[in-house]
């Protein structure tokens, strides 16, 4: 496929009727943007995309924007500031990260104040957010066209790198579940298969850390656990709404394990 950047409305809709594609299912977040404002001219062609809207996809890579919409959420994002001027309690310490992109890049842990200010120095556009001490999980959704989500899978980020789950394992809380569907149904416009990434502190509290509305490295483990939602968004768009199970049990105890470039889930 040629570079995304060199399509027009025209050039692309010519490339996705050669090679006979009807459905698109964006993975990348670099990409999101770009499906999400050719979605509607696709869907009048009768190619269906799997993608939230410009204005959620926006607001969930800014992470100062996503900290401001999500801190009087059922689950308060975590508080984000460009500058260590906030009135943070205590004598906390701190993760500097670009204010837009991937997390795992250039991402300072468990800086002081000085050191955090340092690292922020290097980096285009950072932001400033109190490190959490805990335990990390994911939630993962689906969200129909009218905004509600369907189905959830929680699952232990048990071992990560480069800011991928390489292991994990689904889990069952129907308290934390109820939390993230308000959360997720607070930002109008998350549309398919939606991930948010949560840490647990030692008071069993939650704290929001960023949502991807996208497929992310270990979703393989929440369609296994029966998250089914490359199939209900084609199912949606084909009109097919019967077909779509509202009440869907996911498995817990499954894990997943990723190593030398293989997923195996067990």
């Amino acid at each position: 496929m040629p570079p995304i950047h060199e399509l027009n409305r025209q050039s692309l809709l010519l490339f996705l009727k050669a090679n006979k594609i009807n459905f698109i299912i964006p993975t990348r977040d670099g990409e999101l943007k770009f499906w999400a404002e050719h979605k509607q001219f696709l869907g009048q062609n009768k190619i269906g995309v799997m993608v939230s809207s410009s204005h959620a996809i926006v607001l969930c890579e800014d992470k100062l924007q996503f900290s401001e919409f999500f801190m009087d959420a059922k689950i308060p994002a975590i508080q984000t500031t460009v500058n260590l001027d906030s009135n943070f309690e205590g004598n906390p310490k701190f993760v500097v990260k670009e204010r837009s992109g991937s997390g795992s890049n250039a991402l300072g842990l468990n800086l002081g104040a000085k050191d955090a200010v340092k690292f922020a120095s290097s980096l285009h556009d950072p932001i400033f957010q109190k490190q959490i001490e805990g335990k990390e999980f994911s939630a993962e959704t689906w969200i129909d066209k009218s905004g509600k989500p369907n189905g959830m899978v929680l699952r232990w980020r048990d071992r990560v790198v480069g800011g991928e789950s390489h292991e994990s394992t689904t889990f069952e809380n129907n308290d934390w579940a109820d939390k993230l569907n308000h959360t997720f149904s607070k930002l109008v416009g998350l549309k398919g298969h939606v991930l948010a990434q949560v840490m647990v502190d030692s008071d069993e509290q939650l704290h929001l850390i960023e949502i991807n509305p996208r497929f992310g490295g270990a979703s393989p483990l929440a369609i296994a656990a029966g998250l089914q939602s490359a199939r209900w968004s084609v199912l949606e768009f084909d009109q097919k709404f019967d077909l779509i199970s509202r009440t869907p049990k996911m498995e817990i105890g499954l894990s997943l394990v990723k190593k030398n470039n293989q997923v195996s889930i067990r």
